[in-house]
This record gives structure tokens, sequence and C-alpha cells, in this order.
């Protein structure tokens, strides 16, 4: 079965969305995000796009930026972006930068996912991150819930993960061979 059905079938059978949705896509400029993105759009999906410069890593944080900038316009596709002072965040609220990162990213999705209309938010955790999690969260002794590692979608959550369906050996391979640009 060819990546465009695995990731429709993905899609309908944990009933993440439909085509009468409007999904908010956060990307990244990264591969996995990248290929999320490219799947929506080769799938016909009503997207528009979150893109989050947290100003980290300088001249690479706005090389991203530019990527998907660029991507947005030739696809003809609403781009929202947001540049945070990160450090800033984590300092004033005393937490790792990780922590302010996420907390900043999902804070903004929200309230962008409201002012847009839109069903959900996609993100591109896949496979790996998934068994990743599970580890992590055996290594911290955790519940029967910490095993299940990430779900593709939580009831009581607005997010939806719909590439948990590949392996991340799976994505290399797939945006090299659709020349995705990352």
């Amino acid at each position: 079965m060819n990546i465009h059905a695995r990731f429709e079938r993905y899609v309908e059978d944990y009933k993440l969305f439909s085509k009468s949705d409007r999904i908010l896509v956060a990307v990244s400029g990264g591969r996995d995000s990248m290929l999320l993105l490219w799947l929506l759009l080769q799938s016909q999906y009503a997207i528009e796009i979150a893109h989050c410069n947290f100003q980290l890593r300088g001249v690479e944080s706005d090389g991203d930026e530019a990527l998907v900038r660029s991507f947005a316009v030739q696809n003809s596709v609403p781009l929202h972006v947001n540049k945070f002072d990160t450090l800033e965040y984590a300092e004033r609220n005393k937490v790792s930068i990780q922590v302010a990162a996420r907390e900043l990213r999902y804070r903004w999705f929200e309230e962008l996912k409201e002012e847009r209309n839109c069903s959900v938010i996609a993100v591109a955790q896949h496979m790996n991150d998934s068994v990743e999690t599970v580890l992590f969260n055996m290594s911290r002794g955790t519940g029967l819930q910490g095993i299940q590692g990430i779900l593709p979608k939580r009831e009581d959550s607005n997010v939806v993960r719909p590439l948990l369906f590949l392996q991340s050996k799976e994505i290399t391979e797939m945006v090299k061979q659709h020349a995705i640009p990352f």
C-alpha cells in the first residue's frame, strides 16, 4: 500500500479529521512536518500552516521560517508565523527551554485554531516518537496510561498526530523519494 493510501486509511481509521474540516498544521520546516504538510496537500485537505520561530538557533531558525514561507507561497497555503522570545519566557517562568517552547507553541496553536475556525491542530509526531515516549515514561515508573505512548487523538485535546503509522526511516525515504524540501 502506498504512502497516500496508508495516510488516508490512518486518518479515517482514527477519525482524526475529514475533508470538510479545516486543519491547522504545525510546521517547523523539518522533514517530519514537511512530509505531513505535503501529504495533506496531496490529499486535498483544507489546511493552514502555523510556524513558530523560537529564535534559538539564529540564522538557522530564520532559514526554517524562510523555507516554510516559500513552501506556503508556492502552494497557496495560508501561513501564520509567530516569533517568540523563548529564552525570556523560560527565565521569567523558571522553566526549561523545552517546556517554554511547548507552552508557547500550544497556547498559540489553540488561539490560532479558534481564530481561523480550524477543527484540529495536526502535528508530525511519528511511531519512533511514541516508542521513545513509552520508554521514557517507563524509566520514570509510569502507570498504565504512560505505557500507551502517544495517541493519534486524545479525547481532551484538539491535537491530532496523523503520522504515528510511520517510522522515522520511512519518513526519510518518502522525503527523498518525493523531493520534499526540509
